[in-house]
């Protein structure tokens, strides 16, 4: 029955209204075959981690005008740390907490240490002194990624403007004119796989259209020196390689985040050359104990003494690869979550994989421009709730005679702000003027249309078939997007 609604906690989950337009956990199914997570509270888990992290390696100076994340050495912040940190506040903000104080004090840190080039220097003391000069690539092209995301998540020009800002110096000083990455903006004596990150080049690509040629042929370079650097066998990557590709040492503390990116590019783009590269090292993966991956590992498969995030996790992202993996990529998981790490970087580690593995590390960019297909069909008149318009709240209660549930609930508050919170098969919305609520599948085809007036409703899409959804739901020039999973 309709009237089976608890009124006081449908309005609690309104006041949790969310300031973000993706909240955690997003638990999404990429698409292009990549597989995640299915066991059972895996977000909720590594939240909890993340909260661990932040209470732990997260610090404010005291005008609470920069953030830093504490490397190893406590006194110390390296760029890298920067770039993982605005990745993780993009993506653990919820419908209780926004980190984008937090996202723009990291921002602000990187500001505060550059050299002559615009990028930051690689490690600093606390707030204060450089201690290592000049930039790490690596670092830049996480940064300039969160920045974009940080655009779709949180809104405001200003991060994507700060963000093809980034891109430009990118490309200025941390390529090659062989098309190849530099490790460093002032230092370019080798290779360093890990440091390859394609679907952020891809993200360059569409922000940067006046130079998208030139990030192919950056995309292209850069995969044929991972391809050159996979052993044929085990499908590992070397830390450091030379501009043929050929490894220097073993997969050890840089190459373990090599197979995050390929697993990452896969899964966003579906690229031919990440599902190249994931093809060998998988089936690898899959003959492995996960309690027994220990680096550094020998490009051979010989293990060596570390069991850690750092080997567990992005190790769990390469069975991503295909469904086939699924049993073991949970194995993987659940030895991943229970490791409880002193290290920075081995924490670092274990949240960005584990972002990914769980399918909360979306291309948020990808889900905030979804539209209708050309060829997609407009709902016929007779589904549920198809092409329904609400003029008017019904403040009357009502009866469910057949016990079934109303697609539209209509509560009896007047709305005081626009909102709109995913809830169970649906989504709870407040609206204080107008609203059209347009709910599509991942390819784009529309399913529902509806429109609201002042009022605040539970909206169920229970009729559609078991997937995930994307909504998106206009306040007049105000946008949300949704994802909203039916079970």
């Amino acid at each position: 029955m309709a009237n089976k609604i608890v009124f006081l906690l449908v309005l609690c989950a309104f006041s949790a209204y969310s300031a973000v337009n993706f909240p955690y956990p997003q638990e999404s199914s990429y698409g292009n075959g990549a597989a995640i997570v299915t066991t059972s509270g895996a977000s909720a888990a590594l939240k909890s981690k993340f909260t661990s992290f932040m209470s732990t390696h997260y610090e404010e100076n005291q005008d609470k005008t920069l953030g830093r994340i504490k490397f190893d050495n406590t006194s110390q912040t390296v760029s890298e740390g920067i770039g993982y940190g605005m990745i993780m506040m993009v993506y653990f903000s919820d419908n209780t907490k926004s980190y984008q104080a937090e996202f723009d004090r990291l921002w602000a840190y990187y500001n505060r240490f550059l050299n002559q080039n615009g990028l930051m220097h690689w490690r600093i003391n606390g707030f204060t002194t450089v201690d290592g000069q000049n930039a790490a690539t690596d670092a830049e092209f996480d940064v300039a990624l969160a920045l974009v995301m940080a655009h779709y998540q949180f809104g405001g020009q200003k991060y994507l403007d700060d963000a093809k800002s980034l891109i430009g110096k990118i490309r200025q000083f941390e390529f090659d004119p062989n098309n190849l990455h530099r490790p460093g903006d002032n230092w370019n004596s080798k290779r360093n796989p890990s440091y390859v990150s394609p679907a952020a080049f891809e993200i360059f690509k569409e922000v940067e259209t006046g130079q998208a040629s030139k990030w192919s042929e950056f995309i292209t370079a850069n995969y044929t020196l991972l391809k050159n650097n996979q052993n044929q066998s085990t499908g590992l990557p070397s830390d450091w390689c030379n501009d043929n590709g050929n490894p220097m040492d073993n997969f050890s503390y840089d190459a373990s985040r090599a197979p995050w990116r390929w697993a990452w590019a896969n899964a966003w783009y579906g690229h031919a050359d990440a599902k190249t590269l994931l093809g060998k090292l998988a089936p690898w993966v899959n003959n492995q104990t996960p309690a027994n991956v220990k680096g550094s590992i020998q490009l051979n498969g010989t293990m060596g003494g570390d069991h850690n995030s750092t080997f567990v996790g992005p190790l769990t992202n390469a069975l991503s690869y295909s469904s086939t993996y699924q049993n073991k990529l949970n194995d993987f998981w659940s030895t991943l979550i229970n490791l409880n790490e002193a290290s920075y970087f081995n924490k670092a580690m274990q949240l960005l994989t584990g972002l990914f593995a769980t399918g909360n590390m979306p291309n948020l960019k990808a889900l905030s421009e979804v539209q209708p297909s050309s060829s997609s069909a407009a709902p016929s008149s007779s589904s549920v709730g198809s092409s329904s318009s609400v003029t008017e709240p019904d403040n009357s209660s009502s009866s469910d005679d057949d016990g079934g549930e109303d697609p539209i609930l209509v509560l009896p508050k007047v709305a005081l702000l626009n909102s709109a919170v995913a809830s169970k098969n649906g989504i709870n919305l407040a609206v204080k003027s107008n609203a059209v609520v347009e709910v599509f599948g991942l390819k784009g085809n529309s399913m529902r249309k509806f429109s609201f007036a002042n009022g605040v409703y539970s909206v169920s899409f229970s009729d559609l078939p078991k997937g995930l959804y994307i909504v998106k739901v206009s306040f007049g020039n105000e946008k949300m997007i949704l994802r909203v999973p039916v079970k």
